[in-house]
C-alpha cells in the first residue's frame, strides 16, 4: 500500500498551487504593505507559485506512473502533461488579467485566489482515477469560476452570466452525481473482490476481462448520465446553450481562463473514461459522434450570424469542442486499438486551442479602453490602420483558428483528420473538413473588417492601460502558434508522453 508521503508526492503542483493561493489570499487580507502593493504582488507571486508548480510536474514527467491515495489519485504521463497545459493557461491568463482589471478598476487579490483555487481543481480533475473525488474536483474547480463570471460585480451582464453560469453548472451536477450512483450500482462484480466501486482502474480492468456480458442497464445509464454531466461542462451541442452568454457577460479575462481551462479539464477526465470504457465501446461511440457532428455544425452555423466577437468565440469554442470530441471518438474504436493516436491528437489540439483562444481574447483586451471593453466587430473597423501590431497578431489567431496553414491550429486539424480516418470514421472526418469551410467566413470577416473597413464614431480608438501583462501573452501566444504550427514536432514530443495513460 502507498504511503501518505507517496501519495502527498504524487500531487506536489497541486499542493503547491494551493498553498499560493492560500499566500495571496492571506498577504491580501492581513499584510498592509501587500495589500498596498497588490497590484504588483498578487499577480507576481501567483505566477511564481504556478512556475514552481510545474517545474516539480515537469521533474516527473520521466517516472513511472503510479496510484496514490488508495487508488484515488493516479500520477501518470497523461495526467502530467494535462497539468501542464492547464498551469501554462493560468499563467497566460494573469497576464491577461494584469491588464484587463486596471482597465476595469477590478484589481482585487480575491480574483487571483480564485484562478489559483479553480486551476486546484482542474489538476485533481485530470489526476482523479476514482468519480467521487472526480465529482469533487470538478465542483472545486466550477464555484471559483462561478465568483469570476461575476467579478465585475457593477455591470448587469456579469451578474446574469454569473447566475446563468451557476444554475445550468448545478444542473449538469445533478446529472454528474446521479450518473456516479449508477455507474457504482452497475459496477457490481466488476472490482476483483466481487463489490461495487467507482474506481475507474477496477472498471477498466472488470471490463476488459468480461467484456459486454458484464454490462448492465444500470451501468449503461450511469455512463450516460456521466457524459451529459461532460456534455454541459464542455458546451457540447446541445447543451451550449450557457456559453455564449457567459463568455459575453463574464469579464474578458475570465473568458479567456474559462473557454481555455474547461475545455483541458473536461476532455482529460472524458478521455481517461473513454479509455476505461473502450471495451463496451459499442455501448457510446455511436452517440457521441452524433454529439460531435451536431457540436462541429452548430457552433459554427450559429458563428456566422454573430457581430459580438465574443459571442462569435463563444460558438467557436462549441464547434472546437466538438472538434475535439471527434478525436476522443477514435479511442473506442476497436475497443481501444487508436487510443494512442486519438490520445496525442486531442492534447496536440488543445494544446493549440489554449493558445489561440488565450491570444484572441488578449488581443481584445490589448485594444480595449479604460472602461469599454472591445467586443464588436465594429470596434475591429480599420484595425491595420489604427493599430497594425493588434490586427496582425489578430489575423495569427483567426486563421489558426480556422485552421488554415501554417499555423498550429491546422496542423491540430490535420492530426485530428488523420486519426478519424485512421480509425475509419471517413464521415465524420468529411463533417469536420466541411464545418471548418464554413468557420473559415466568420474568422475571415474579422480579418475583412480589421483591414477593409474605416473606423466610424463607435468603435474603440484608445488602447488598454497598463499594457505589459497582456502584451507579453499576446506575443507569446502568437508566436507559438506560427513557430509550432511551422515545427509541429515541438509540441508533439511535448504531449507526446499523454499516451501513457494508466488504466490498471
Amino acid at each position: 500500500m502507498v504511503g501518505m508521503s507517496d501519495s502527498l508526492a504524487a500531487i506536489v503542483p497541486a499542493i503547491i498551487v494551493m498553498i499560493t493561493g492560500f499566500v495571496v489570499l492571506l498577504g491580501d487580507s492581513c499584510v498592509p504593505a501587500w495589500r498596498s502593493n497588490g497590484k504588483a504582488l498578487n499577480p507576481s507571486v501567483s505566477i511564481v507559485g504556478l512556475l514552481i508548480a510545474l517545474f516539480f510536474n515537469q521533474t516527473h514527467i520521466g517516472k513511472e506512473a503510479a496510484t496514490a491515495f488508495n487508488g484515488a489519485i493516479v500520477d501518470d504521463p497523461f495526467s502530467r502533461v494535462g497539468i501542464l497545459l492547464l498551469g501554462l493557461t493560468a499563467i497566460f491568463s494573469i497576464l491577461l488579467s494584469m491588464t484587463y482589471l486596471e482597465n476595469k478598476k477590478l484589481q482585487h487579490g480575491e480574483y487571483y485566489v480564485l484562478i489559483l483555487f479553480s486551476l486546484f481543481g482542474g489538476m485533481l480533475m485530470v489526476s482523479a482515477n476514482e468519480l467521487i473525488t472526480l465529482f469533487v474536483a470538478i465542483e472545486t474547480l466550477s464555484v471559483a469560476l462561478y465568483v469570476l463570471a461575476g467579478f465585475a460585480r457593477t455591470e448587469e451582464k456579469s451578474e446574469e452570466a454569473a447566475l446563468k453560469y451557476f444554475l445550468l453548472g448545478a444542473f449538469a451536477a445533478g446529472f454528474l452525481l446521479y450518473g456516479i450512483a449508477m455507474v457504482y450500482g452497475g459496477s457490481m462484480g466488476l472490482a476483483h473482490d466481487g463489490q461495487p466501486t467507482t474506481n475507474l482502474a477496477e472498471i477498466a480492468t472488470g471490463l476488459a476481462n468480461g467484456g459486454l456480458m458484464s454490462v448492465s442497464v444500470m451501468l449503461g445509464i450511469g455512463l450516460a448520465l456521466l457524459f451529459v454531466g461532460f456534455a454541459f461542462k464542455a458546451a457540447l451541442v446541445p447543451f451550449h446553450m450557457w456559453a455564449p452568454d457567459v463568455y459575453q457577460g463574464a469579464p474578458t479575462s475570465v473568458t479567456a481562463y474559462m473557454a481555455a481551462l474547461t475545455k483541458i479539464a473536461i476532455f482529460t477526465v472524458i478521455l481517461r473514461i473513454c479509455s476505461a470504457f473502450a471495451p463496451i465501446s459499442v455501448v457510446w461511440l455511436n452517440t457521441l459522434q452524433v454529439i460531435a457532428v451536431l457540436t462541429i455544425f452548430g457552433g459554427n452555423i450559429l458563428a456566422v450570424t454573430q457581430d459580438n466577437v465574443k459571442r462569435m468565440l463563444a460558438y467557436s469554442s462549441v464547434a472546437h469542442a466538438g472538434y475535439i470530441l471527434a478525436a476522443v471518438v477514435a479511442v473506442g474504436v476497436q475497443a481501444g486499438k487508436f487510443r494512442d493516436l486519438a490520445i496525442h491528437a486531442t492534447m496536440f489540439y488543445l494544446f493549440a486551442y489554449t493558445l489561440m483562444t488565450i491570444g484572441s481574447f488578449g488581443v481584445l483586451i490589448w485594444l480595449s479602453k479604460r472602461g469599454r471593453d472591445c467586443q464588436t466587430l465594429n470596434d475591429l473597423k480599420g484595425l491595420v490602420k489604427r493599430d497594425p501590431f493588434g490586427a496582425y497578431v489578430m489575423l495569427i489567431f483567426m486563421l489558426s483558428l480556422g485552421g488554415i496553414p501554417p499555423t498550429m491550429g491546422f496542423m491540430g486539424k490535420l492530426m485530428i483528420f488523420n486519426v478519424l480516418l485512421q480509425s475509419g470514421l471517413a464521415p465524420l472526418a468529411i463533417c469536420l473538413g466541411i464545418a471548418s469551410i464554413i468557420s473559415i467566413y466568420y474568422y475571415l470577416r474579422v480579418v475583412w473588417m480589421m483591414c477593409f473597413m474605416e473606423p466610424d464614431n463607435e468603435t474603440v480608438s484608445d488602447r488598454a492601460v497598463e499594457q505589459s501583462g497582456v502584451s507579453i501573452a499576446v506575443v507569446i501566444t502568437a508566436v507559438l502558434s506560427l513557430v509550432l504550427g511551422l515545427a509541429p514536432v515541438i509540441a508533439q514530443n511535448i504531449v507526446a508522453p499523454a499516451s501513457n495513460i494508466l488504466l490498471h
